[in-house]
């Protein structure tokens, strides 16, 4: 999982607002933190070969709904992750995400279509995220959490597993909390 440390300084440098793209000097810093926690989940959490039709196929982070930070990820799309370059896609229809999401990312607008939501992509390879309160604890995988003072994350290792999906100890070392909840 070594990164080309040019692609990081560029990252870097255009989430922190070093590098003007459409939108992201605008993004707050909290929106930023939530793009670059995105971006690096992809970095350690691993798919079954099986995820993919060939080897060589695109990683697709799924965008649900609107997403305010959309620009910032967008800075990203078409960088390599593994042997997979990663594609940013829009959507909100859930028949696109079972047709090859491998990341989700579910607005706060959509989390009202939660409770049917995880039963259409469970099993599915799908790492989902979301912000929203309990959203790990009703069937999604990484929850972004703003605490007192900072963004932080906390993880449902169990419903990761039942998708097929490991998680490095890395990421799980910087998980606010890792949650064994029952998917």
């Amino acid at each position: 999982m070594n990164k080309p440390i040019p692609l990081v300084l560029l990252l870097v440098a255009i989430l922190t607002g070093g590098l003007a793209v459409k939108d992201v000097s605008a993004a707050s810093d909290d929106e930023r933190v939530k793009a670059l926690f995105i971006y690096n989940f992809a970095n350690f959490v691993e798919w079954p070969a099986s995820a993919f039709g060939k080897p060589e196929d695109d990683l697709r982070l799924c965008l649900f709904g609107k997403v305010s930070f959309g620009a910032l990820l967008d800075a990203v799309d078409g960088t390599p992750i593994g042997n997979h370059v990663l594609t940013i896609i829009r959507t909100s229809r859930l028949e696109d995400i079972a047709s090859g999401c491998h990341m989700l990312f579910v607005s706060q607008a959509q989390r009202i279509r939660l409770p049917h939501f995880f039963t259409k992509i469970r099993y599915m390879y799908v790492l989902s995220i979301g912000e929203k309160l309990g959203f790990d604890e009703k069937g999604g995988i990484i929850n972004i959490v703003r605490t007192s003072d900072r963004m932080q994350f906390d993880i449902n290792l169990s419903t990761a597993m039942a998708n097929g999906l490991f998680v490095s100890s890395d990421l799980l070392s910087l998980a606010r909390e890792v949650k064994r909840l029952d998917p």
